[in-house]
């Protein structure tokens, strides 16, 4: 048997009668689809994709910083007071 990544599962053929329905019943969670109680595929809503995407975004853009800070070692110091 393999492991299911998520805390719902639920049937092939329930899938199949009525997909957006078993997308509702989820709410934001992701869960699996099972073929003889094995998972086909996961699903995920639209809105927990956009908040996946987001934070990937977000961790691509740390690192991106974080690499571009560290080239440019030079820094300038300034006071607060001159600003």
């Amino acid at each position: 048997m393999e492991k299911i990544m998520t805390e719902i599962a639920t049937s092939i053929s329930e899938f199949k009668k009525n997909p957006n329905e078993e997308v509702r019943r989820a709410g934001k969670k992701a869960f699996a689809v099972l073929t003889n109680n094995k998972p086909s595929f996961y699903v995920l809503s639209p809105d927990l994709y956009d908040e996946l995407m987001e934070r990937i975004w977000e961790l691509e853009m740390a690192q991106t910083l974080t690499q571009r800070l560290s080239e440019h070692s030079e820094s300038v110091k300034v006071d607060i007071k001159n600003l």
